[in-house]
């Protein structure tokens, strides 16, 4: 294309999902994203039988700041067909599999989407001031660009070597389909990844275990936080509030709210319960599942019989070994730099951690014209705070990036008064 778009955005996930949805409502701005995948795809891997989400219904891709939006959820519903019964079902919480059809269903709407269009550069011209985007043999230009390509699935370096067909990333379990049947299986991490391969495991999806164990370094397996003050976290006041913090107070509160934003749900935990309790105390079966927690794995090696671990006990701090013949790593994801980037990468403000320090609005601090931005959705846990990551503000956030591309309050985002008073007195905070 040789016209200049307003809006280009690198990878078509949820967070840049309801940016296109959001942008498409307004009727203002001319937009583009692209992704690699033939199709919309959010987390395959990870689309498991029993796995739900941890994000009520309203919290879509526009709901709370656009509620008569086409691309909501209910929409979703009426149109498929099923309203009446998903009402009969009293649902709050949806599996990860509806989600991720109304997702999809959403993606088949919207205008400007590019499937199997991978970015390979991005470049800006300072005479035409506009952002270069090629993909293939095409070049796309815009004045605004938004970085949308997710975090990458991450391994701790030390387990890379023993990789392979039976030890690999959570987020791969679902497309590999390994087969279980008799095999010693560790489960490492305590979070909700593991915790739904667990519960899957336990039910058979692969096969049935000789033996399973779940290990993790968290003090137990713990609860994710969702009551209701603790969700006061994953509102607008509170980000706004904890986006004027000092930069060593931000860390020191990321680190103290864990639970709230990477907790396991309590109906996962309880269905794991319930399982192991009908399992080994009404059934009578053999006790083959070891939970492990309070372990630290410190060695992975791969070896002719299967893999060795070697785990820190947290509380004895002395080691433990144990033998699999297949680890699945639910270690989490990291923020990267993508290699499109390089060309811009000079021109960014980094902290040295791949860590993208953001303005308020969601752009980034780049040696650029201030009337050209790149914004990024998914990486300002570090000014924004833990609801960064969550999908609790997709709509909200979509929609302060779109008043500030369009330098006007399209979507009224005034959040009224907050319950807490998380400033000062005299802090003079918004939503006082």
């Amino acid at each position: 294309m040789d016209d200049t778009l307003d809006l280009i955005g690198i990878g078509i996930g949820p967070f840049n999902l309801s940016l296109a949805a959001l942008a498409h409502d307004t009727g203002k701005l001319r937009c583009a994203f692209f992704d690699e995948h033939d199709a919309f795809s959010w987390h395959p891997g990870m689309l498991l039988p029993d796995a739900s989400m941890q994000t009520y219904v309203l919290q879509d891709l526009v709901t709370t700041v656009a509620p008569r939006s086409e691309f909501s959820f209910i929409n979703y519903l009426v149109d498929q067909k099923k309203i009446f019964r998903f009402l009969a079902t009293e649902q709050t919480i949806i599996s990860r599999d509806e989600f991720s059809d109304y997702l999809s269903w959403a993606s088949q709407r919207i205008d400007g989407l590019y499937f199997s269009h991978a970015v390979e550069q991005i470049s800006f011209d300072d005479r035409l001031q506009r952002f270069e985007v090629r993909s293939g043999k095409d070049a796309w230009y815009s004045r605004h660009i938004c970085l949308g390509t997710g975090h990458a699935a991450w391994i701790p370096e030390p387990f890379r070597a023993a990789l392979g067909d039976r030890c690999f990333h959570a987020a791969e379990v679902e497309l590999r389909q390994p087969d279980f049947t008799d095999q010693r299986v560790i489960v490492v991490g305590g979070g909700q990844s593991g915790a739904d391969i667990v519960l899957n495991a336990l039910q058979g999806h692969w096969g049935e275990p000789a033996h399973l164990s779940w290990l993790s370094r968290r003090p137990n397996f713990q609860p994710l936080d969702e009551s209701v003050f603790t969700n006061e976290y994953f509102t607008p006041q509170y980000v706004d509030y904890f986006y004027t913090l000092e930069r060593e107070i931000r860390e020191r509160e990321i680190k103290t709210q864990k639970l709230p934003s990477d907790g396991i749900s309590y109906h996962t935990l309880e269905a794991i319960y319930r399982e192991l309790y009908h399992r080994f105390d009404v059934l009578h079966q053999p006790r083959n599942v070891t939970l492990l927690p309070h372990r630290s794995l410190k060695k992975l090696e791969a070896t002719p019989e299967g893999f060795e671990l070697e785990a820190l006990h947290g509380l004895e701090q002395q080691a433990e070994h144990f033998s699999a013949d297949c680890v699945i790593l639910a270690t989490g994801y990291r923020p990267t730099l993508p290699d499109y980037l390089k060309p811009l990468l000079p021109r960014i403000h980094t902290d040295g951690k791949n860590h993208l320090p953001l303005n308020p609005d969601f752009n980034l601090r780049w040696d650029g014209p201030e009337s050209n931005r790149i914004y990024a959705v998914n990486a300002g846990i570090h000014s924004h705070g833990s609801a960064e990551g969550q999908l609790t503000l997709t709509a909200w956030r979509s929609a302060r990036i779109i008043n500030h591309l369009l330098e006007t309050p399209f979507y009224d985002l005034d959040p009224g008064p907050s319950l807490i008073q998380w400033w000062r007195k005299d802090h003079g905070a918004a939503g006082n």
